[in-house]
């Protein structure tokens, strides 16, 4: 089931609307996922330019972006950093359960 797929933003400027009315967390925290994201992606977007080494499946880069959650929950306030690592590891179970392989 993906979330609020019948309505995804279509502009990035819709975005925080879109993830607000499906996901309750604070802005801060979106902006730390949108950030996640977008760096799970230049770094693995590098590892193929400058080392050959592709990705074998888009679990890899929710992986890695929930490596970044992990790592930056520690900057966060008591309640944040729960929320984050929460997230984190849902995240990371759902990626791996739709690409079992990569749990290996």
């Amino acid at each position: 089931l993906t979330i609020g797929a019948d309505t995804r933003s279509v502009m990035f400027s819709q975005y925080f609307w879109w993830v607000s009315r499906y996901l309750p967390i604070s802005r801060n925290l979106q902006i730390i996922g949108v950030a996640a994201i977008c760096w799970a992606i230049w770094k693995i977007h590098n590892k193929a330019c400058f080392e050959k080494k592709l990705i074998r499946s888009p679990a890899e880069i929710v992986c890695y972006a929930c490596a970044f959650l992990i790592y930056w929950a520690g900057l966060q306030n008591e309640s944040e950093r729960n929320n984050l690592l929460a997230g984190a590891a849902a995240l990371e179970a759902e990626a791996l359960r739709h690409h079992e392989g990569q749990a290996r």
